[in-house]
């Protein structure tokens, strides 16, 4: 197999083109072509060839997965598991998360802290957030950091209770208003402490 043109990118950073004889073009980054000393009127042994196309394939993973990243941020595991659906190998998307990784283009430890402060500042507790952990293929081993580096919404337990407990010797409104709180995330021991303090007049926190 021979190339038949080697065109440089439009824009710097865009892949080569290389076109082939039979007219398949493959795309490749800059550090391939250097790699493999490519020039136009090169003859591909069978090897070499196959090695381009599955640099070519991994090409463009990568550049899918950068748009996929620029539009929200994603933890590795949903990167991952997207780029499988779309008919990625599960060695290709292995290779292009640690590509993502490497380049800071995911980071699965910032991911985990905005999604905690996210949810924190809706009013959830550490275990729905610890749910959404789950659901989002978050590595358990940045769970507790990015629940430590939020603080518990204080603000949002007093409004809270404030909306929930119109009579404070109701003892329905004071369940209801406990049984919420679990609801959302938090432990029994928590939401029973904080609707405590609330019924005492200090912070619920």
């Amino acid at each position: 197999m021979r190339i038949e043109k080697l065109l440089p990118p439009p824009q710097p950073g865009k892949p080569w083109s290389v076109a082939l004889e039979g007219g398949e073009v493959l795309r490749v980054s800059e550090s391939v072509v250097a790699s493999f000393a490519l020039y136009g009127g090169m003859e591909l042994e069978a090897e070499t060839l196959t090695a381009l196309q599955e640099a070519a394939a991994l090409a463009a993973w990568r550049e899918k997965a950068g748009r996929l990243l620029t539009a929200r941020m994603l933890s590795s595991g949903q990167l991952a598991e997207k780029l499988t659906a779309k008919g990625a190998t599960e060695e290709q998307a292995a290779q292009v998360v640690a590509w993502a990784q490497d380049i800071g283009l995911l980071d699965d430890s910032a991911y985990a802290k905005a999604l905690a402060r996210h949810y924190t500042a809706k009013g959830y507790g550490p275990y729905k957030i610890k749910d959404e952990f789950y659901r989002r293929q978050v590595p358990r081993e940045d769970w507790e950091e990015a629940l430590a580096a939020v603080e518990p919404p204080e603000t949002w337990i007093s409004d809270f209770l404030s909306r929930k407990i119109q009579d404070p010797e109701d003892p329905a409104q004071i369940k209801k208003a406990s049984d919420a709180l679990v609801r959302r995330g938090f432990s029994w021991h928590t939401a029973s402490q904080a609707v405590t303090r609330f019924l005492n007049g200090t912070d619920p926190w």
